[in-house]
């Protein structure tokens, strides 16, 4: 009898945890939009620092590793497309697999991943140390809005990063995926370029720009809630793992939703 109450509280208990979560990042959120009234008061000049290091980390730092993955990923794809497309009578469908696969899914996501895994776990370990060596309790002492001086700057810094690092993503897989599966199977160049730029939309265009600025917000703003959350240095790690989890969780539930959003 015990076992079954057991086995039946702990999905409620966890429900109940799931709402409770739900509700205390509402209530950051809710903070932050009200911490807006006070942007007037923010010198630019006071964040300048803070963004310039953040975009350097998040985006120029990053580049080895999205260059090094959007190569091996478009020339898989090139490859395996221009393969087996032949023997279904598909070729000419080739352009238009790449802008589904790469253009509209595996860029966004893939760098998103990435930018998760280096600047979010770097965000939330960040704002935790800070917190433990009491460096927020300082600003909060000397009058300044902390959740507008941290939060703010490091969205703007990831919106313009994720951005860039999605465009540079695309391209290499493209062209550079292009020059790798020379090695393997041969097409025309004026061929292959004419066949990507057939198959773009104005929609791809649109849900690229879209999928930027909401990975954008989303990134930072959940990773530094997380970052707030510890109680003790012990904590530190569980709330830094939590951060960059549930973050990839949301973020592929958004991918999934703007694209049966515009597809279907």
């Amino acid at each position: 009898m015990l076992k079954i109450e057991m086995a039946l509280n702990t999905p409620v208990r966890k429900i109940i945890a799931l709402g409770e979560g739900v509700r205390n990042f509402y209530s950051f959120v809710e903070s932050i939009v009200v911490s807006f009234r006070s942007i007037k008061y923010l010198r630019f000049r006071s964040i300048y620092s803070i963004v310039v290091n953040q975009t350097r980390f998040t985006g120029i730092d990053a580049l080895p590793i999205i260059v090094s993955i959007a190569l091996l990923l478009g020339a898989t794809t090139i490859i395996q497309a221009t393969k087996n497309f032949p023997k279904f009578g598909i070729e000419g469908f080739i352009g238009n697999l790449l802008v589904i696969i790469i253009a509209r899914e595996l860029g966004p996501l893939a760098t998103a991943i990435i930018v998760v895994s280096r600047s979010g776990s770097a965000i939330a370990a960040e704002i935790a140390t800070q917190k433990q060596n009491r460096e927020i309790l300082s600003l909060e002492l000397m009058g300044i809005d902390t959740k507008l001086y941290i939060v703010f700057p490091r969205i703007l810094a990831t919106i313009m990063a994720i951005f860039s690092l999605i465009i540079i993503f695309d391209i290499t897989a493209f062209f550079g995926g292009y020059l790798i599966s020379l090695s393997t199977v041969y097409i025309p160049a004026g061929v292959f370029v004419q066949t990507v730029l057939d198959a773009f939309s104005f929609s791809d265009l649109a849900i690229t720009i879209l999928k930027s600025v909401l990975f954008g917000i989303l990134i930072p703003l959940i990773c530094c809630y997380y970052g707030f959350m510890p109680q003790s240095d012990f904590q530190i790690p569980i709330f830094v793992s939590r951060a960059v989890v549930r973050t990839l969780v949301i973020l592929f539930v958004i991918n999934a939703f703007i694209s049966a959003l515009f597809y279907f």
